[in-house]
């Protein structure tokens, strides 16, 4: 079957995360390994009768290309409900945000600013550097930041064996 032949679904999801997801998986289409896919098929439902099919347009949609399930006729008239795509959206966005979280916390060293952590981050992962996508990540990360460390810890908590510590700790084997 040619590719323009496959079905396709098309849900609703915030710029950043469409180039996120094209970025990543150097493609549109859903597969039963990748992520697209993975999330994409406990979502799929047969479209109730008093929804008339649609075919939004926008730059805030993406379609998908679906892969052929055993369990599920995905010729048949398939959607994915509003509330299935705000699930589909916190998670991928989720996902998206803990990969910036680790990003950060790893090159803000490296680098020494957050604007040149962000911009690299950008461009690692093909999203467009705007403003509006600057401050939203810079905001996040300032959140998150401020939240890890107004939290308190145990008092009989050696501070060498946090994961946050980087430290590895070798010791020699006295049989060898």
């Amino acid at each position: 079957m040619k590719e323009s032949e496959r079905p396709t679904i098309t849900v609703k999801l915030k710029p950043y995360l469409q180039e996120y997801l094209i970025c990543s998986l150097n493609t549109n289409r859903a597969s039963r390994t990748n992520l697209i896919g993975k999330l994409l098929k406990p979502l799929l439902e047969i479209r109730p009768v008093d929804q008339a099919p649609g075919f939004p347009k926008g730059p805030e949609y993406i379609s998908f290309i679906l892969p052929y399930y055993e369990d599920l006729w995905v010729k048949s008239n398939i959607w994915v409900s509003p509330r299935n795509q705000e699930i589909f959206e916190s998670y991928l966005e989720w996902h998206f945000k803990e990969l910036f979280f680790h990003y950060m916390n790893d090159k803000v060293r490296f680098y020494g600013s957050f604007k040149k952590c962000i911009l690299q981050f950008c461009y690692d992962h093909n999203i467009t550097f705007s403003y509006l996508n600057y401050e939203l990540l810079k905001k996040d990360f300032y959140r998150k930041r401020k939240r890890k460390t107004s939290e308190k810890s145990c008092s009989g908590f050696v501070s060498e064996m946090s994961p946050d510590c980087h430290c590895v700790f070798l010791t020699k084997n006295k049989d060898g």
